[in-house]
């Protein structure tokens, strides 16, 4: 069908008289601007059926649109897989469907949101991104706007989850900034686009920003403008779990001299002020379509003041209060939602002295909120009978929060990953009624908001039966941004991009990176990170060059900003480390680290600058201002830029040699460099520095023809490094040399050892250990055993190294290892002696009251030794339990279990013991590990590739 010929637009028909016309007619606006946007021709919207062309577009709901119940009645359009359906659409083609009109583009909704997400569905196929006003995202220019008719037969499906949707919280610094700037408040201009949003998303439902504004007084032609817009569009709207029946939470200390004298929010010592308090939200809001938030915390996100049975008791009281004034507003059937949050997850599960809530049938037609610890984990999830009861379940998700240990609020640190096993366990144990995800200042997590509401749309498509599917999720996103600008190659490169930045982000949040973070002298683990920030950010350049200037807006939002931004945090840290060791060690290398350091910082306030003041014409003024870098507290207080060490040069030359894998320099005698094997054919690094006032040359040479110097000579001024490898053709044995580097100051020996080990007889996938350790990658294994119909699958590119694996279908656990599925390893050990199994584990929390992260490992078909890798004393979300704030910000659980070996091979088996336990990666040693991050390098294991 032509849309748009020679200028000439096909009109846009709504029924005026349908109940859903105002929130059509708006939607109808932004969809005739689409149309626009690509072709330059703006459709005319009629409500006349005489005004109608050869061509038409016709929406409306099914029974609230003339022209569409008459096609029915023809039967000239069939509606029967939509009827009675919950926001369905079908979207056809119809020849000749009255006299006059030739064609008409059939856009009919079994309600008012579904004829919307088929409206903007077309918006879609026309090439219009959701991301059109919030990312600046330009469609494709067409004169001719022609959609093919196999395109134009479609029908939707029923939504997986019920109510889907986002809230925009901690909206200050940035988006506060930005809206206020931008539309003078959070007034119903702003919140149109964020329908606008949501709607072309298939989400429906919001929880608006709250810290400083109010939803239903900040309207700017009325103060109920927003919440009457929200009404049109069809966004049902909620308030956060501490904003009970309607009312903000910033609204009681501006009103409460209208109900008393008491500014207490403490409704056991000021009850009928807060009761009549809420009677008056009620009254404001009831005409509109709202999930009503129950129950009580305390003022501004606190826990109530009382005892476990103090506050369980107070808390029914309150439930009763609030029910008693939803039906004397006869809203008793009106949904209804309590936040199981924090310290509210102890009054609903109860305690050994107290029962809780969940018994309680008062809250049997209540939907309960449950909710993860706030950095991504869920913390508990209903069992058995539970799941079905008859109010259901929903899921409060987060992608950003303000909060203990840390805040993060700047950038995506949500990999998709992590946001796909999560809630797909959550939709597996029944949480199918409320998914809300907390986006902070809603930019930039562009990517993670369409995933989250797509995974709640279309489980079918995205969830647990599609797994690993992310990548190619992102691929799709990634073209219906720049797909028609950028080829496959650049598509397949900038979707790379993205996931890469959100790994690494996910590894470990910006905000809490450390000079100290990756260990500057174990496994090379700094200079690898740096190395992987320094590609991520050549990478986003390299598409940013390929990108047409009328696009490099939206790039530098949605990729080439929180890329090259997160990629010079960590290069910033790590550049600080570096100065800082080179300083302690006399080196004058630390100063040409300390200026990479002021170069980082200078970087990081000119990203934050183009942002704020340069792309779409300063359309963004203010909202990427929150502060990232170099927490101390929770929040973002005392933050600071990394402090850099230099060091002052002494006066003539002086040699400083560095052997990677030692804690220091050496400026004479002797150092060693770490055990080569055949097996790993390892590079290693020797750095010659300055210490002095002056340069000098130098000389390397070795004692052995098999010991490789890529530079056996050279002039220092700061810093050489030397790469010293082992040519393996030249040794078939173990053995041992020397390297004397010649210089300034003095002659520094360096021994240098090569150990041969023959796997000649060793079956295919053993690991060996070499350095008197065995690092196995978890999807790495032997064999994977089902038992009990339950299974380990490979999660794909999760986790902080390579992948992840995990016990499916969610939900099993088991008492003992024996009926438990395992996974198999082959493991070479060089010695007899007691090792150490270090497993790390995903931050997945307790998922019951009596349940933890079990697992066992044995060898040999031995007796296993069964490991809890979470503490008696844990508790999920706790920012004073400090075994849980140390697996969020490190994001993994680490356990060890000690057995006892000889030399030769043996099996390891791994049993997975209680649901939701994630293996990335397990580390044997015969000697205490030394400070990683990321834990040791995977080992050489036999049939690995060359």
């Amino acid at each position: 069908m032509i849309l748009v010929k020679q200028g000439e637009a096909a009109k846009i028909y709504l029924d005026p008289t349908a109940k859903e016309y105002d929130g059509l007619r708006r939607v109808a606006g932004s969809f005739a601007e689409d149309i626009n946007l690509v072709t330059g021709a703006t459709p005319e919207i009629i409500t006349r059926q005489e005004q109608l062309g050869s061509t038409a577009v016709i929406a409306g709901a099914v029974g609230s649109n003339d022209f569409i119940d008459t096609l029915i009645a023809a039967g000239k359009l069939d509606v029967s897989s939509i009827r009675n359906k919950r926001e369905c659409y079908i979207i056809r083609l119809v020849e000749q469907p009255v006299d006059g009109v030739d064609q008409a583009l059939v856009i009919a909704g079994s309600d008012k949101r579904g004829t919307i997400y088929g409206i903007y569905t077309i918006s879609e196929l026309i090439g219009v991104s959701p991301w059109v006003y919030f990312a600046d995202v330009l469609p494709e220019k067409k004169p001719l706007l022609e959609i093919p008719d196999h395109l134009l037969n479609s029908t939707s499906k029923e939504p997986s989850v019920k109510y889907r949707g986002i809230f925009l919280n901690d909206d200050w610094p940035s988006l506060g900034s930005w809206v206020t700037g931008a539309f003078g408040d959070f007034n119903e201009d702003f919140y149109d686009k964020v329908f606008e949003l949501i709607l072309r998303l298939k989400g429906n439902y919001l929880w608006p920003a709250m810290w400083s504004a109010e939803f239903s007084l900040n309207g700017k032609s009325h103060p109920l403008a927003n919440a009457r817009h929200a009404e049109e569009y069809g966004i049902v709207m909620g308030t956060s779990h501490h904003e009970p029946l309607f009312r903000a939470g910033s609204e009681w200390q501006k009103v409460y001299e209208q109900y008393g004298t008491s500014n207490l929010w403490d409704f056991a010592r000021n009850r009928q002020a807060i009761t009549a308090f809420w009677e008056d939200g009620i009254k404001r809001n009831k005409d509109y379509s709202n999930l009503i938030t129950l129950g009580m915390r305390g003022e501004s996100d606190s826990a109530l003041e009382g005892s476990d049975r103090e506050n369980i008791e107070l808390l029914k009281d309150i439930i009763r209060t609030q029910k008693a004034l939803l039906r004397k507003y006869n809203l008793e059937h009106a949904p209804q939602i309590l936040a199981v949050y924090k310290e509210v997850e102890k009054y609903w599960y109860g305690t050994d002295e107290v029962e809780g809530l969940k018994e309680w049938d008062v809250l049997n037609d209540v939907t309960i909120l449950l909710a993860d610890d706030n950095f991504g984990n869920l913390r508990k999830i209903p069992a058995g009978e539970e799941q079905q009861r008859s109010a259901g379940w929903g899921m409060y998700y987060h992608f950003d929060y303000h909060g203990g240990p840390h805040s993060y609020e700047w950038l995506n640190t949500s990999p998709l990953e992590k946001t796909w096993e999560q809630m797909c366990m959550a939709f597996d144990y029944g949480i199918r009624d409320v998914w809300i995800v907390n986006v902070g200042d809603l930019k930039p997590m562009e990517l993670s908001i369409s995933y989250f509401l797509d995974l709640a749309y279309d489980f079918e498509a995205w969830g647990t039966g599609a797994i690993n599917r992310t990548a190619e999720y992102t691929l799709r996103w990634t073209r219906q941004q720049f797909g028609h600008i950028a080829d496959p190659e650049a598509l397949t490169g900038i979707a790379q991009v993205l996931s890469d930045y959100t790994r690494m982000n996910g590894r470990r949040k910006p905000e809490i990176i450390r000079p100290f973070t990756f260990s500057l002298v174990h496994y090379n683990e700094a200079r690898r990170v740096l190395q992987q920030a320094v590609m991520l950010e050549e990478a986003a350049g390299k598409y940013e060059s390929l990108i047409p200037e009328s696009h490099k807006d939206a790039y530098y939002q949605l990729v080439y900003f929180p890329a090259a931004a997160s990629a010079n945090v960590v290069k910033m840290q790590i550049y600080a480390g570096l100065s800082q060791l080179f300083a302690e060690r006399g080196s004058v290398l630390a100063n040409t680290y300390a200026e990479r350091v002021n170069e980082a910082i200078e970087r990081d306030k000119q990203l934050e600058q183009v942002y704020n003041n340069v792309i779409s014409g300063g359309k963004w003024r203010g909202m990427m201002s929150s502060a990232h870098v170099g927490y101390v507290n929770w929040d973002a207080e005392g933050w600071s830029y990394p402090e850099a060490k230099t060091t002052v040069p002494v006066k003539g030359s002086q040699m400083i040699v560095s052997v990677e894998g030692t804690e220091r320099g050496y400026k004479s005698g002797t150092a060693s460099l770490p055990e080569f094997t055949n097996l790993r054919k390892e590079r290693c690094e020797i750095t010659i520095s300055n210490g002095g006032d002056t340069g000098f040359a130098y000389e390397a040479v070795s004692s052995t023809e098999w010991v490789r110097l890529d530079k056996p000579s050279g002039w220092v001024e700061e810093g050489e490094t030397i790469a010293v490898s082992v040519d393996w053709e030249k040794i078939r044995e173990s053995a041992s040399g020397e390297i004397t580097i010649t210089g300034a100051g003095g002659t520094v020996k360096v021994s240098v050892a090569a150990d041969w080990i023959d796997v000649r007889e060793v079956p295919p996938l053993t690991f060996i250990e070499t350095h008197n350790v065995i690092s196995i990658e978890a999807e790495h294994a032997l064999s994977r055993v089902s038992k009990s119909g339950v299974e380990w699958k490979i999660i794909e590119n999760y986790g902080r190294t390579l992948s992840s694996v995990k016990m499916y279908p969610d939900g099993v656990s088991f008492e003992q290892p024996e009926h438990a599925p395992y996974l198999e390893y082959s493991v070479l050990v060089q010695r007899s002696g007691e090792y150490s199994l270090t497993s790390y584990l995903a931050p997945t929390n307790n998922l019951s009251q009596t349940s933890g992260l079990k697992y066992a490992a044995g060898f040999d078909n031995g007796t296993p030794v069964i490991a809890d890798a979470l503490p008696a004393d844990f508790e999920g979300g706790n920012h004073d339990n400090a075994a849980w704030c140390q697996a969020v910000m490190d994001n993994i659980h680490t356990m060890t279990t000690r057995h006892t070996l000889t030399k030769g091979i043996h099996t390891l088996r791994f049993y997975g013991l209680d649901a939701g336990l994630v293996l990335q990666k397990l580390v044997l040693s015969a000697v205490p590990l030394p400070y990683s991050y990321l834990g040791p390098e995977e080992s050489f294991y036999t049939g690995q590739p060359e």
